[in-house]
């Protein structure tokens, strides 16, 4: 080897170490390719589109119209005797609904231009409510003096959102462009703040863990979730298996078991993370047409006393239902045509559903009792396992509960792709229409074949049985063992090849070193 080419090869090496050695941390991380303007506006994430759909009828859905146009309420929570108190996001106000004669109240925030977008309730019975409109503040309404209060964050501009108030009166919220979790300690509200490890993550929603010691919250920007200890005041962050799996995750709760579920407003699933493991599941809903909306957009979400999980699809314009014992979500049709939109819903003494109708201008509740009128089992120990590019069947049983005959359309959404969109080589019926009379069941046969590209890993399957304003979702969960390929595993262990470059490339650098003379004494001094 000549001079000038040993000279250029041992740059080239050297300059290949350097480079795979300032990347590295970068791609452990898995923050390489991830940006996101912090000029975000948050809110346009959750804008009210119309997907054209008609409205419809009999449906088990109440609704009660604002008497200001055009309000666009955006949150909703319960309040003793059969109250509820909701924002007015485009209207600047405050509503107050009394359920049990169907009036409103409305009190105008005192600054103008207020953009209420989410709300609480202290044990004192004041009602808080954050401010969009620019200026970083969090408003206190006493509703015995009707006076408004207004509390500016410590940091300009942080959009603060989502509010959450713990047994001892202490205000928490998020501060979403501003990457930050907020507090105002009573009885003085004084002010504090605490920043979230993953830069520009855009915290949203937030849910108390067991004790109140714990609060977790949706970075909707990073798609992780995060934990914040009340006590060390310290976070921790959860990362789903691939940067796809959790798209815009929105509302956030906390069951009894300490499992947290969150919904994928990005996405068409409500996502189940166990913290212990550090596992997540998905539960997909049904999506509407690719050519109307590619997800359903699963919005917020509040748990019940049975462990029930409540959630408004935004794009599909339903309410959902899902029972974590079954693996089951029953979906009701929301009639009217412009989707639901809520940034927080509310479960009453009662246990009914209570969210707001951002572009159709109401509020609006559906029973707890309310359950679809089909049924779905799927025999699941069939297709527990399957190997990509394969395929397994199984039999579907579906039920009529009803007294008259029902029409049932099959369809089917999984985790196999982002937005749950799955196509009829993947996961395919030998009918998807059954005429199932009163009181009886049907029986199909569902084939699923992963594609022969998805890597091995947990997917969920979402058999979809839908008649009039009712769905009905069985949902199973399969192991995919998939194919060994070797972009498939310089992919899974990128990592382990990067180290083994690095090395490889450094011994070659000091071999050469070692037996040029030149660079052997360039070395030694």
């Amino acid at each position: 080897m000549n001079q000038a080419s040993d000279r250029g090869f041992r740059v080239s090496i050297f300059s290949l170490i350097v480079l795979l050695g300032l990347l590295t941390p970068f791609i452990f991380s898995g923050n390489l390719s991830q940006a996101q303007s912090s000029q975000n506006n948050p809110h346009a994430r959750f804008s009210v589109l119309s997907p054209g759909q008609q409205a419809t009828t009999d449906s088990p859905i109440r609704q009660f119209p604002i008497p200001t146009t055009n309000s666009g309420p955006n949150a909703i929570i319960s309040a003793p005797n059969n109250t509820f108190w909701f924002v007015e996001f485009t209207g600047g106000k405050l509503g107050e609904f009394f359920a049990n004669n169907e009036t409103f109240k409305e009190f105008p925030i005192p600054e103008n231009q207020s953009i209420p977008a989410s709300l609480a309730i202290d044990h004192l019975g004041m009602i808080w409510f954050s401010d969009q409109s620019g200026k970083g503040s969090i408003w206190r309404f006493d509703p015995e003096t009707r006076i408004f209060t207004q509390y500016k964050t410590l940091t300009a501009k942080s959009t603060p959102l989502f509010i959450l108030i713990d047994d001892q009166n202490n205000v928490w919220f998020t501060e979403t462009t501003q990457n930050r979790l907020g507090l105002m300690s009573y009885p003085n509200y004084t002010m504090g703040e605490y920043v979230l490890p993953s830069s520009n993550s855009g915290p949203v929603e937030l849910a108390f863990g067991e004790n109140q010691t714990t609060i977790w919250i949706t970075e909707t920007f990073t798609g992780k979730i995060a934990s914040f200890n009340t006590i060390l005041h310290s976070f921790t962050e959860y990362t789903p298996p691939s940067q796809d799996f959790l798209k815009s995750p929105v509302g956030i709760v906390a069951d009894n078991q300490g499992n947290v579920w969150v919904s994928e407003h990005g996405g068409s699933a409500v996502v189940e993370l166990t913290p212990s493991n550090s596992t997540f599941r998905k539960f997909p809903t049904s999506i509407p047409p690719p050519s109307v909306y590619p997800v359903s957009a699963v919005a917020t979400i509040a748990i019940d006393s049975k462990g029930n999980l409540w959630f408004v699809e935004h794009f599909s314009n339903k309410v959902g239902r899902l029972d974590p014992s079954t693996n089951t979500i029953e979906e009701f049709q929301i009639p009217t045509s412009e989707p639901a939109y809520s940034v927080l819903n509310a479960l009453d003494a009662n246990g009914n559903f209570w969210f707001t109708e951002f572009g159709s201008n109401q509020i609006a509740e559906i029973p707890a009792n309310t359950s679809s009128p089909i049924r779905i089992f799927i025999r699941s120990d069939k297709i527990a396992i399957v190997g990509s590019g394969t395929t397994v069947t199984s039999n579907v049983i579906v039920t009529n509960t009803l007294d008259v005959p029902l029409v049932i359309t099959l369809n089917v959404s999984s985790s196999f792709s982002s937005t749950g969109e799955t196509n009829s080589k993947e996961v395919s019926f030998n009918s998807t229409i059954l005429n199932i009379p009163a009181g009886g069941t049907g029986t199909v046969i569902v084939s699923i074949t992963p594609d022969s590209s998805l890597p091995s890993g947990s997917y969920s399957v979402g058999i979809i049985a839908s008649s009039g304003n009712y769905s009905t979702i069985g949902i199973t969960f399969i192991t995919v063992q998939g194919q060994f390929s070797i972009v498939e595993w310089l992919t899974s262990n990128y990592q382990i090849v990067l180290v083994a470059i690095i090395l490889v490339l450094g011994i070659a650098y000091f071999s050469i070193a070692r037996n040029n003379p030149k660079m052997r004494r360039k070395v030694r001094s």
